[in-house]
């Protein structure tokens, strides 16, 4: 049976207890990831900070994992704004006047006909 997040909220703050570091599957329903996935994506993540293995156990800071998110998002929107100042400083400044020359036609499509209103 899968539990909704919601009800998992709900049951963690009903039994009184810190709502911080929860266990892989409590983890893995609150971000809709597959325990399965979830035990091998923790390497990507900083062990201490988002999760951590205690015993057999591994455990999931919901905290850490937040302020970790933050600072990717963070990281990308800047990572983005310098790569869009990078491409406007370069862009090179665009002459009204300058002429391209007709793109050929393909092969084997027929020419499109003139049509004058009399």
């Amino acid at each position: 049976m899968h539990e909704q997040p919601a009800q998992i909220i709900t049951e963690l703050i009903e039994s009184n207890l810190p709502l911080d570091w929860v266990t892989l599957e409590q983890f893995g329903k609150l971000i809709g990831y597959p325990a399965s996935r979830l035990y091998r994506a923790k390497e990507q993540w900083p062990e201490g900070q988002v999760w951590q293995k205690v015993g057999k156990k591994v455990y999931f800071s919901i905290k850490g994992w937040n302020e970790w998110l933050n600072q990717q998002s963070i990281r990308e929107a800047s990572e983005y704004e310098a790569t869009l100042s990078k491409l406007t400083s370069q862009s090179p400044v665009v002459d009204d006047t300058l002429q391209f020359p007709n793109r050929r036609r393909r092969r084997g499509l027929a020419k499109r006909g003139s049509f004058e209103l009399t």
